[in-house]
């Protein structure tokens, strides 16, 4: 449940820049000289990099080229004490957002406090940090809320999915807030940002591609935005109306079991684990839904993305919460063969499939998978 502004920092990053002429950042901290040096350290397309230099009378400079606005962070070491890879440092970092422009970075005494001067870029993304810096404290507070009280309430299962309600409200709320951001600032690389840092693991593919292709054609040509568009393209193959990828892995007595056997029924594909609360708090209902509609003609196969190591304590949650389908597994955590076939990044997740093996409905829990399948059955 915890967010951050970090996590705005990763959601909201700034518009585009052309590489022309490249940045110039040039920093003041202080009167501080050698041996204090400052690194900059650079998100390139995917690849980290690393400058240095060291401060003379507090002074420092760095100059160079990116391809577009990318995340880059600048620690400033203040003296010649070696890190202690064995000991958590605590270091004197900022972070910022870099793009072709030139700015200055000043502050007294620590980098984390200094400012940014003559930087569109970071001046954007303050401006949009502080916009949704008020859902953001809803979070905050669910999280001091959650924390402050006893075990017993922090264990009860009604309470937690209260919790969850009001936090898919304030999930539901940011991300209005950030696709009417992208709606009226198209032209802006924060907007790309923006878009990217709402497809999580159950958006709407064919949805979001219409929104993606409404952005400026540089921004989709971007590394981020060839980025966005591929983790569309992905989800895209388990969008609703496509047939679902076949798959065979081992039930828990040895049999190997395929997705394709379950043709001519409605079968509910679940992905959960063993240590995984939300998805033993949501089996009572699988459990209902199963015993309602089994006789008409549908089905569950549970995946477990448990490791070979607690395949004891799977067997053992099947058992314990009265699980009568079958379950399979390869036993080996996220790197389950059918968890990637699926593009599986949380759990619980399941994909609803129809007689002839295409997916019809996907992440239906609770009221809606009993929803979804009365009116299939016609209950």
């Amino acid at each position: 449940m915890k967010r951050t502004i970090l996590g705005i920092l990763a959601g909201i990053a700034p518009f585009y820049v052309a590489a022309q002429g490249g940045y110039t950042i040039k920093g003041q901290l202080g009167k501080l000289n050698k041996p204090a040096m400052a690194f900059l350290l650079v998100n390139r397309d995917g690849q980290k990099t690393m400058d240095s230099v060291y401060l003379v009378n507090g002074k420092f400079e760095f100059k160079g080229t990116v391809t577009s606005t990318t995340e880059a962070h600048i620690r400033v070491k203040h003296d010649a004490t070696p890190d202690n890879p064995a000991k958590r440092s605590s270091y004197d970092v900022k972070p910022l957002l870099l793009a072709n422009e030139n700015f200055s970075i000043t502050a007294k005494d620590s980098i984390k406090n200094a400012a940014i001067t003559g930087s569109p870029v970071n001046a954007e993304n303050e401006k949009v940090t502080a916009f949704l810096k008020p859902i953001y404290d809803k979070y905050e507070a669910l999280n001091e809320e959650f924390k402050a009280q006893p075990e017993a309430k922090k264990q009860d299962r009604s309470y937690v999915q209260t919790l969850e309600e009001r936090a898919k409200l304030i999930e539901k709320e940011i991300f209005n807030a950030k696709m009417d951001y992208v709606a009226k600032n198209p032209d802006q690389h924060m907007a790309l940002m923006a878009f990217n840092s709402t497809l999580g693991p159950e958006f709407d593919a064919i949805a979001m591609q219409k929104v993606f292709m409404t952005l400026n054609e540089n921004l989709r040509n971007s590394y981020l935005g060839k980025q966005t568009e591929e983790k569309i393209k992905i989800v895209m193959k388990t969008q609703e109306g496509v047939e679902a990828a076949d798959f065979s892995q081992p039930d828990i007595d040895g049999k190997m079991i395929k997705l394709s056997d379950y043709r001519g029924k409605y079968v509910l594909l679940d992905f959960w684990a063993s240590w995984c609360a939300p998805c033993r708090r949501e089996n009572p209902n699988l459990i209902k839904a199963y015993a309602k509609y089994k006789g008409k003609g549908f089905e569950i196969l549970g995946v477990s993305l448990d490791k070979a190591a607690d395949k004891v304590k799977w067997l053992k949650a099947i058992q314990d919460d009265k699980l009568t389908w079958k379950q399979v597994g390869d036993m080996k955590g996220w790197d389950n063969a059918a968890g990637m076939l699926y593009e599986v990044k949380a759990i619980p997740m399941n994909f609803l499939i129809d007689p002839n093996g295409k997916i019809i409905a996907k992440y239906l829990r609770g009221e809606e998978l009993d929803k979804k399948l009365a009116e299939l059955f016609k209950l």
